[in-house]
């Protein structure tokens, strides 16, 4: 099972940084791939697990920043809020990704991201 534990994993590279959102990539020192990004609901930062296939499909335009998470194998995603970081089941709670619902096209439109 994969956990995402931010403070646990390495930088790999900011993907979004701007007043609306953020996005970044990291790794586990076992080579899993992860994402943390704004969430709207509930409010702050969503660490959580992806695929190097999933996340090809984003960077390819195909699936949405919010079917990143949702098909993401983490079954328990940390939250960082504004008071306190929180490990939650996936199961339990329905997270809401900050322009969740736009492909990185439409979030890199006015700011394109280089892709190494």
């Amino acid at each position: 099972m994969v956990i995402a534990e931010y403070s646990n994993l390495i930088r790999v590279k900011q993907l979004i940084s701007n007043s609306l959102m953020s996005l970044e990539l990291l790794e586990s020192k076992e080579g899993n791939l992860f994402l943390s990004s704004s969430a709207k609901q509930p409010e702050g930062f969503v660490c959580f697990a992806t695929t190097p296939a999933l996340f090809c499909r984003f960077l390819e335009g195909l699936v949405t920043l919010q079917t990143l998470l949702d098909e993401s194998p983490s079954r328990f995603i940390e939250i960082n809020g504004k008071d306190k970081t929180t490990l939650y089941s996936r199961n339990d709670m329905e997270v809401i990704l900050t322009s969740g619902d736009k492909t990185i096209r439409e979030l890199t439109d006015s700011c394109p991201i280089e892709i190494w």
